[in-house]
């Protein structure tokens, strides 16, 4: 292979390296020094490569090999040192055969927990339940060679996992905190994607083959968890398309911001949010004037000043999103959900090495536009943060929500006059949120033009800067697709970090639990 070649590639892949090497170690230091190891390996034997198109499957077999080499050093040095330690040791022998025997034990279930379910079934069945080869292949209707077969290959197996150190990755003792989210033309199955949150095991499946492909045995050592209790569940996400398996090795098909991902693009999103908030809180219009008396105060107009304008400029850079990016993909995990045919993406978030039940920050701003088809109107909701305390929107209010807007608040059923009138959305015989005409709504588009260019310009800056940045620390075979999510996304992260800004400068204040400064109606 051409040395030129060989550094762009070696340069490429070299993050993909170290996450291969710290999903199976759980360690900095020793992932550093078996992610050189595995450089220098490739190093060596890339020259003999002939074809560059077998580079990655080359790349990812070096360095399985590396470590299982590192592994086995690491056991030998450890049992010189154990035998080392017998020497000294003052105990009695029939104690000390009493340890070996049940650590003998404790290493012959973990060998066994190891094994994918024909060969463990057998292994159980033969030995456990002292059934015959023929009578275990009626039982598992399969042939007795077979059976033969998976008790050959399960007894060497165990062998070589008794005499290979098994060291458990750091998740098995401290989990990643784990969130799904999804965006499409579909609710989907909330129940399944709200799921991730409360179990944390299949996030942490999706982030163990998130940078390299691994095997089952190599997810349950990461996990610390015995297959038998791993194999539905990675059944599932490979059914769900969250994960794809090719050669026995799974790898994660969906991208994850991890705390990397999240520094990165925070880093160099910084100054263009603190520069946007400025430019925008130092732009006069006519708002107040023309529409003050809506409001009780001015810290209210700023709120609906900004809501509307993120609301007009989330518009406008979402064709310039499309005409750069596409639509929404109409294949891969979001088709699936409600029972397929859906067009969407979904994505993971991550903290690592996480302690409580924290859930991730950031990516947090949502955008929610809600039609109604019988032309009374729309409701426009945006939620951030700092008025999460401040206001309690409800995905099934857009109709009740609409008709106190237009003065028919009289002809809802009590139960949800009683609703919207304990959550503050009614309040002294009007709506308590502005209400705009289609003519208003219009009017105030050209009155906040200004402004709105200003979020465009942050809105369409983020999206290119995440773009590159997901793009650079995805793993390669979801390259294009975290390109995609990351600009996607980020769009919406840009929003909720400009309000942040603008709340932290004292351009807009709290407001309180009766006021709801994020909520307007637009009458058609």
């Amino acid at each position: 292979m051409d040395r030129i070649k060989l550094d762009k590639l070696i340069t490429e892949n070299m993050k993909s390296i170290f996450g291969f090497a710290l999903t199976r170690l759980g360690n900095v230091n020793e992932a550093e020094c078996l992610a050189s190891d595995i450089l220098y390996g490739v190093i060596r034997s890339a020259p003999n490569l002939k074809d560059e198109e077998r580079f990655y499957g080359f790349m990812w077999k070096v360095a399985e090999n590396v470590y299982v080499d590192y592994l086995r050093k690491k056991s030998r040095n450890a049992r010189h040192t154990a035998e080392l330690d017998d020497r000294v040791a003052d105990e009695s022998e029939s104690a000390l055969d009493q340890i070996i025997r049940a650590e003998e034990i404790n290493l012959l279930r973990r060998a066994l927990s190891l094994l994918s379910r024909e060969y463990r079934d057998a292994t159980v069945l033969y030995y456990m339940e002292n059934l015959s080869c023929s009578e275990i292949a009626e039982k598992l209707q399969t042939s007795t060679e077979m059976i033969k077969y998976y008790l050959f290959r399960a007894r060497k197996m165990i062998r070589e996992g008794m005499n290979m150190e098994r060291l458990y990755g750091e998740k098995s003792y401290r989990p990643n905190i784990f969130e799904i989210d999804f965006w499409g033309t579909k609710a989907g199955d909330d129940f399944e994607y709200r799921d991730f949150e409360r179990r944390k095991i299949k996030g942490n499946i999706l982030l163990a083959a998130y940078y390299s492909p691994v095997t089952i045995q190599e997810i349950s050592i990461e996990l610390g968890v015995a297959l038998p209790y791993l194999e539905d569940e990675i059944k599932l996400l490979v059914d769900r398309q969250y994960l794809v398996c090719s050669g026995g090795k799974y790898l994660a098909n969906i991208p994850i911001f991890t705390l990397d991902y999240t520094k990165a693009i925070d880093g160099k999103l910084k100054e263009h949010i603190r520069e946007s908030a400025q430019k925008l809180a130092t732009v006069t219009d006519d708002l107040e004037a023309r529409f003050g008396n809506r409001f009780a105060d001015a810290n209210l107009a700023r709120w609906q000043k900004i809501l509307l304008c993120l609301h007009f400029s989330l518009m406008d850079t979402g064709n310039d999103f499309v005409q750069k990016c596409g639509e929404l993909p109409q294949d891969g995990p979001y088709s699936l959900v409600n029972g397929g045919g859906g067009r969407g993406i979904v994505w993971g978030r991550s903290i690592e090495n996480a302690v409580g039940d924290r859930m991730p920050e950031g990516i947090q701003g949502i955008y929610n536009g809600c039609p109604s088809s019988d032309h009374r109107g729309s409701v426009i909701a945006m939620n951030f943060r700092q008025t999460l305390n401040a206001q309690d929107f409800w995905e099934k209010m857009t109709d009740p929500l609409v008709c106190t807007a237009v003065g028919c608040f009289a002809y809802l059923p009590d139960h949800w006059k009683k609703t919207l009138e304990d959550l503050h959305y009614y309040q002294g015989s009007k709506a308590n949120f502005a209400v705009w005409s289609y003519r208003e709504y219009e009017e105030l588009r050209q009155m906040l033009s200004e402004c709105i260019s200003i979020v465009s310009d942050l809105n369409r800056k983020t999206a290119e800067l995440a773009a590159n940045i997901t793009a650079d620390l995805a793993p390669s075979h979801i390259r294009k697709n975290a390109e995609y999510v990351g600009a996607f996304v980020y769009r919406f992260y840009a929003a909720d970090k400009l309000v942040e800004r603008l709340y932290k400068t004292d351009w807009i204040k709290a407001v309180g639990d009766a006021e709801k400064p994020a909520i307007c109606c637009v009458v058609n």
